[in-house]
């Protein structure tokens, strides 16, 4: 039982750093989007700080600059904490934060007049799939009790 439960802990934390890496990526295209992803621009709805149509086609890049990188670090630590504490419990909480995080940005994206760095949040929705399949891993990874005594429980 050993044996399978750390082929399934290292399966689980490959699978976390892989899914950090595809965050990267998707964190990349989120920047290079245009306003319009993030904006009601999209819809023809025009404001201060996205003026017309050439403003709305600007990529998100262009509007925010560098302050986008620590937003889109937050999705990309949230995958690597489980690698750091391989626990079952701390994989469905990075699930449940990845879904928060993209309810937050769509949200963002929707419901403000105004382009905020929350609203990029909303890209980061595809690895909702991913993650919910690595943490079941975890899941199964779970030790059980291999006897009827309290004594022979094993912890993972």
């Amino acid at each position: 039982m050993t044996l399978l439960h750390d082929l399934l802990m290292i399966v689980m934390r490959v699978g976390w750093i892989l899914l950090a890496v595809v965050t990267v990526f998707l964190g990349i295209a989120a920047a290079t989007s245009s306003m319009l992803e993030i904006t009601d621009c999209e819809i023809g709805v025009y404001s201060r700080e996205v003026p017309g149509l050439a403003a709305c086609n600007a990529s998100i890049w262009s509007y925010f600059g560098g302050t986008v990188v620590p937003a889109l670090a937050v999705p990309v630590a949230v995958c690597l904490i489980p690698v750091l504490k391989p626990r079952q419990s701390v994989s469905w909480l990075a699930v449940a934060a990845l879904f928060a995080l993209s309810v937050v940005g769509f949200f963002a994206a929707f419901t403000s007049s105004t382009p905020t760095w929350v609203g990029l949040y909303g890209f980061f929705w595809p690895l909702l799939p991913l993650a919910l399949l690595i943490a079941g891993v975890a899941s199964l990874a779970k030790p059980r009790p291999s006897g009827s005594t309290r004594d022979s429980l094993q912890y993972g």
